[in-house]
């Protein structure tokens, strides 16, 4: 894997991770990472708990005269009936005005990929970046009751915009920060370490929130979850820095590792020119970017919308809910931190091409979870714990095609320009973010279970797509334009110079 020139400079001993500044900054990105998904899924547990009905209310006025109150329905839309009246039940939005709203974050996301990877790559100026995000987003969270309540949904929708915007200053220069921060060695560690926030939160804030929901109301979630994105701010102007060599406190031996392993891979960068037609006229690029698209509207519509379909469909309480939906992202993480280490193992061994290897984990990535939802489409609500058990297994065995499958394939077929590729594949994979949740809104007009069952075919046909997509095209062998020309002879002791200061 490393290169004879890098096996033949003076290796400087790694100094111990454990209190080093370069596991400090790992971990600030691994919250920062949780902040932001933390402050922008909470809405559809936010939906939920606007929703909620009070049974006393409901049970005592059932009897009266020409009422249509329902006293065993735990939601419902679009009714003062049976409905908790205090302040925190006092807004309510429609199925389309829902689906709007859980939209509205990724036309943020989507439309600044390309800016923030092009202002790290430009600038370097990681943590300007993330700090603003961070507290632009918490500041934006933090006055969304009053949004809602005073300036309605297309102000809003404006909000939630801006907020997606933020998300992406939050993690789009995490990597470019970790760059300059790991080696190759810790790379997948660290790298792995802070990306974890992600799936911490996609399992911890439908719990969380709804626990916050049950004792103080809606509001309290945004103010909770606006407090975390600017306490975030605060703590990363004293730790973060962006190259070791701004660092007050990083030691000497670990500023002198980490200099000595990145000088090469900076200097290539400097005279790289970018294939650009061969990029976008490959065949396997092509097919990683349209198999994400798929897989990318079946996972996120699957997690986005599972509190929803909990609400209308299946009969739990708030709290409940809020577990029952972060079940499937609880397993995934775990999940997550094996299928890695096995993907490793197994492409180790050189038994079969690494395109096959891929495949594989690929398939059983996106076939299982296809089955999965399938069978979820035929089953009536009274099954609603074998439904959960379906969901959750279904979707995390993602992590298959996540971790071993189509996901990683750039870094195999054109390793010096990941980040260019990444970036066209964020762009495009990401718009069913916005797409899905206004399609299953209108999908599910009444949120009946015969309409949500329309709902999972439509997620096995994603899966299934996906799986043929890479199973069919998708390659992970280097390609002959992948790899950039070496640029000559450098002198490593100027770059460690310049590097330094």
């Amino acid at each position: 894997m490393t290169d004879k020139k890098e096996m033949d400079k003076p290796q400087i001993l790694a100094p111990s991770l454990f209190g080093s500044c370069r596991l400090t900054i790992t971990m600030m990105c691994l919250v920062a990472s949780f902040n932001s998904l933390l402050m922008t899924i909470n809405l559809g547990m936010v939906i939920v708990c606007m929703n909620k009905v009070d049974h006393s209310n409901s049970t005592s006025d059932s009897g009266t005269s020409g009422s249509n109150c329902t006293s065993d329905s735990e939601f419902q839309y679009q009714s003062t009936c049976g409905y908790n009246t205090t302040e925190e039940s006092d807004v309510r939005w429609d199925k389309n005005a829902q689906g709007m709203l859980l939209s509205a974050t990724y036309y943020g996301v989507v439309s600044m990929q390309l800016l923030t990877g092009w202002l790290c790559d430009k600038f370097g100026k990681m943590k300007a970046l993330m700090i603003g995000g961070s507290t632009v987003l918490g500041v934006v969270s933090v006055l969304s009751p009053l949004i809602i309540q005073y300036a309605g949904v297309p102000f809003f929708f404006a909000a939630r915009v801006v907020m997606g915007a933020c998300m992406c200053f939050m993690i789009s220069p995490v990597l470019p920060l970790l760059r300059r921060w790991t080696t190759s060695k810790e790379q997948g560690l660290l790298v792995g370490l802070a990306f974890a926030g992600v799936g911490l939160a996609n399992a911890a804030t439908y719990p969380m929130t709804g626990l916050i929901c049950e004792l103080s109301g809606w509001r309290s979630i945004f103010y909770f979850c606006g407090i975390c994105g600017i306490s975030w701010s605060v703590v990363a102007l004293f730790l973060i820095y962006d190259t070791p060599g701004r660092h007050p406190r990083v030691s000497v031996e670990e500023k002198q590792y980490l200099v000595s392993t990145q000088v090469q891979s900076l200097s290539k960068t400097t005279k790289t020119v970018i294939p650009w037609s061969k990029i976008l006229l490959s065949v396997p690029v092509w097919a990683v970017i349209t198999t994400n698209f798929f897989f990318f509207a079946a996972t996120k519509g699957t997690v986005i919308n599972l509190p929803l379909f909990v609400r209308d469909v299946l009969d739990f309480s708030v709290t409940e809910n809020g577990i029952f939906s972060a079940m499937p992202s609880v397993v995934a993480l775990l999940l997550h931190l094996v299928i890695g280490p096995l993907f490793d193992c197994v492409r180790a061994k050189q038994i079969f091409t690494v395109t096959v290897v891929r495949k594989t984990f690929h398939v059983i990535g996106t076939l299982i979870p296809a089955i999965m939802m399938f069978i979820v489409s035929q089953l009536p609500p009274e099954k609603k714990y074998i439904i959960i058990g379906l969901i959750t297994i279904g979707y995390a065995m993602f992590e298959f095609a996540w971790m071993g499958g189509f996901s990683f394939a750039f870094m195999d077929m054109a390793p010096d320009y990941v980040g260019i590729i990444q970036g066209i594949n964020n762009t495009i994979g990401l718009m069913p973010g916005f797409i899905m949740p206004v399609v299953i809104s209108n999908m599910t007009p009444e949120g009946t279970p015969e309409q949500w069952s329309y709902v999972f075919i439509m997620f096995g046909g994603l899966y299934t797509a996906a799986c043929l997509i890479f199973l069919i095209f998708g390659n992970s062998e280097l390609q002959s334009w992948g790899k950039a020309k070496d640029p000559g002879n450098i002198q490593i002791a100027k770059s460690l110079e310049t590097m330094v200061v």
